[in-house]
């Protein structure tokens, strides 16, 4: 059987990305700040590295996560707040909603909490996300059909996950809320490209956002490869992830990027330093070398990494207002930005 020829990036793919780079700037604080109160997850999906991920799989202390949220509802209040990126949020049962809430009273005003749906049917489940004070709420499905979905989500049943979206898309229609808005998403690969318009169609008709992003290697340390990256491009941009996110694992490490599963650069520890002495770390360490195009010095895990071809998700239209990434929207006045090229404001 023929191989398919490699993925080669069109002229198109190299403009959007010259676009994204052209509007990166300087953040006092992270626009976007990614929290892992478990690196605990049920699922073995196709498409993510966790399944052999060797780092322990645990909780993040309570102490440690009152201290980053309260910390940012002071001093950045409108930074987008992720309470977990690498693992499944609901297998915390009621203390990730209790944790959600504090972040809420010490000022956190911009909270977005990803999942993988399984576990949507557990008791009160429903009312705790409908009276959250999340702005978004996003569930990753990535396939249409009960065989294409129960391929790629791995341990993940069809019969259980879609019924209960579909629940509680029915319950927030049905209570008037504006938020969270609901967000159904879908990581396109070979497995299951041909269900793209199926899904998006689907979901739409339910009252749903759907958002559909390229497949990630995550940061291809790990065995998954995307048909959608090109490998052998001598092209590349300053890493929009690394430049307007800051990651930090259950332990408090703080790494390289949301998709730095393992933490193979770690610029210091949460329980140690202020948010803010965490973020000119990395911004010495890894955000200025990017914006150089100081390639030969970046860090190792980013030498190999192309997922940055993948930014910039596509969304339908936007149902609940204002509840878009904060690149998304072209103006943001809300943060403190200093030019791309100005020196770094590190006393």
């Amino acid at each position: 059987m023929a191989q398919k020829n490699p993925y080669s990036m069109s002229q198109a793919h190299i403009d959007k990305l010259l676009e994204i780079e052209s509007n990166l700037r300087e953040h006092v604080y992270p626009p976007q700040l990614v929290v892992e109160n478990t690196s605990a997850c049920n699922q073995k999906c196709i498409h993510c590295s966790h399944r052999e991920m060797l780092r322990p799989k645990k909780h993040m202390k309570r102490e440690l996560w009152n201290k980053i949220v309260e910390e940012l509802g002071r001093e950045s209040p409108d930074t987008e707040i992720w309470p977990t990126f690498y693992g499944e949020a609901l297998v915390m049962g009621s203390e990730i909603w209790d944790r959600i809430d504090y972040a809420a009273e010490v000022g956190c005003a911009n909270l977005v909490l990803n999942s993988n749906a399984t576990l949507l049917h557990r008791k009160d489940t429903f009312d705790r996300i409908l009276n959250s004070p999340l702005k978004r709420f996003i569930l990753s499905l990535d396939g249409f059909s009960k065989e294409v979905y129960e391929k790629v989500r791995v341990l993940g049943e069809w019969d259980v996950v879609y019924p209960a979206v579909e629940e509680l898309l029915r319950r927030k229609a049905a209570s008037g809320k504006l938020y969270p808005a609901i967000i159904c998403q879908f990581s396109m690969m070979e497995d299951n490209e041909h269900e793209v318009e199926a899904f998006r169609k689907y979901w739409k008709e339910r009252g749903a956002e759907v958002k559909v992003r390229p497949k990630l290697e995550w940061t291809a340390t790990g065995t998954v490869r995307s048909d959608r990256i090109d490998h052998e491009t001598s092209f590349r941009i300053a890493c929009p992830w690394g430049n307007n996110t800051m990651a930090i694992h259950q332990d408090g490490s703080v790494v390289a990027c949301a998709v730095d599963y393992e933490g193979r650069l770690k610029v210091g520890n949460a329980n140690e330093f202020t948010l803010l002495e965490l973020w000119q770390r990395l911004g010495v360490q890894l955000r200025k070398l990017h914006r150089e195009h100081n390639w030969d010095k970046i860090p190792e895990i980013c030498k190999g990494c192309r997922d940055w071809q993948t930014a910039g998700a596509e969304y339908e239209e936007e149902i609940v207002p204002g509840t878009r990434p904060f690149w998304y929207r072209k103006k943001t006045t809300q943060y403190k930005v200093f030019p791309v090229k100005a020196e770094l404001p590190y006393g």
